[in-house]
C-alpha cells in the first residue's frame, strides 16, 4: 500500500498532481486528499501550484528529507513483512539427539521447506542438560529434551519412546519374544552413554540390578556395529533402531520402561515466527511419522 509521504515524493517528482495519480494508479482526488492529510498533520502548506507545476514551499524544504526517511523507513517495513511471511533467510535453531534427528526431524524439515523453500536449519547434537542450557542461554529457539530431567524451560510433550534390548544374532537370548533385566544383568552390557540421565541404568537400579558395563559409548550406530560383532549386547530407543536395525536382535523387555520427548522452549511468546510456525507443523504432522516409524 502507498504511503502518504511516498505519494508527496512522487508529486514532488511529477510536478502534477495528475501525473503523481497517474503513476501510482490513484485518483487526483485521493492524491489531493493525501497531501492535504499531511498539511494537516504539520500544521503548514507544503506545495504551491504554479505555472511551473508542483513546487515546495520553504516548510515543505524543512520536512522533505523527513517524509524521505519515513518512506525509507516504510518500504524498509513492507520488505521485512514479505521476508518473514515465505522466512527468507530464517535460520531455526533445533536442539536434539540421534533418535530424533536420524528419524522425526528429516521428514519433518523435508515437508517443512516445501512450503518453505528459503528456511534454514541449525541442528546441535547434545544431552539433555546441555540442550536445555543452550535454551535457556539463548542459543537454541528451541530442543527436544525429557522432560523429567530438564528445568528452567517450559516443554511439550509429543511421544514416549520405549527402550529394547539389542542383541547379537548368535546369543541364546536372540530368539526369544522378551528377555528380562535380569538375563540381561548377566551379559556384557554396551551402556549408551546419555550423560548425567541415564534411562536404561535408572530401570536396572529400580530392580536393584547390576549390570555388567563393558563399554560405554555416544554414538547409538556405533554400539550397533559393536553388537553385530558380537562384543556384548545393547539397550536402545525403539525410535533409534527403525530402519537401522540390520544384523541385530531386537527384543522388547519384560519390565517396560521409556522416556517422554518433549519439544522445550524458554518462552514461546517470544520464539521468532519461523521456530513457532515449524512447532506447530511438527505438532501436526509428528503423529504420522511417529506411526510409520513404529510399524
Amino acid at each position: 500500500m502507498v504511503n502518504r509521504c511516498q505519494i508527496f515524493l512522487q508529486v514532488i517528482q511529477s510536478h502534477s498532481f495528475t501525473k503523481a495519480a497517474e503513476a501510482l494508479g490513484y485518483s487526483q482526488s485521493a492524491i489531493s486528499q493525501a497531501i492535504r492529510s499531511l498539511e494537516e498533520e504539520t500544521g503548514t502548506t507544503l506545495l504551491l501550484r504554479g505555472k511551473n507545476g508542483i513546487t515546495l514551499t520553504r516548510d515543505g524544504e524543512s520536512y522533505l528529507p523527513y517524509f524521505q526517511a519515513i518512506d525509507t523507513a516504510e518500504k524498509a517495513l513492507e520488505e521485512k513483512k514479505k521476508e518473514m511471511a515465505g522466512f527468507s533467510r530464517a535460520i531455526i535453531r533445533i536442539g536434539t539427539f540421534t533418535s530424533v534427528s536420524r528419524n522425526l526431524l528429516p521428514p519433518l524439515m523435508h515437508d517443512f521447506e516445501q512450503n518453505y523453500p528459503a528456511v534454514r536449519f541449525e541442528l546441535r547434537q547434545g544431552e539433555y542438560d546441555s540442550i536445555a542450557s543452550d535454551i535457556r542461554s539463548g542459543r537454541l529457539d528451541f530442543g527436544f529434551v525429557v522432560p523429567e530431567f530438564v528445568s528452567g524451560i517450559a516443554t511439550e510433550a509429543i511421544y514416549s519412546d520405549t527402550m529394547m534390548a539389542v542383541l547379537p544374532l548368535s546369543s541364546p537370548l536372540a530368539n526369544r519374544s522378551s528377555v528380562s533385566l535380569a538375563q540381561l544383568e548377566q551379559l556384557p552390557y554396551i551402556l549408551l552413554d546419555e550423560g548425567e540421565h541415564s534411562v536404561a541404568l535408572r530401570a536396572f537400579e529400580t530392580h536393584h540390578l547390576h549390570p555388567d558395563i563393558r563399554y560405554k559409548i555416544t554414538d547409538d550406530y556405533s554400539i550397533l556395529t559393536m553388537v553385530q560383532k558380537d562384543m556384548g549386547y545393547s539397550i536402545l530407543f525403539r525410535l533409534t533402531l527403525a530402519g537401522y536395525s540390520k544384523g541385530v536382535a531386537v527384543v522388547p523387555i519384560e519390565e517396560p520402561f521409556e522416556r517422554t520427548i518433549a519439544m522445550g522452549w524458554r518462552s514461546y511468546e517470544a520464539l521468532p515466527l519461523a521456530a513457532k510456525t515449524f512447532i506447530s507443523f511438527i505438532r501436526k504432522q509428528a503423529p504420522a511419522i511417529l506411526q510409520q516409524l513404529e510399524r
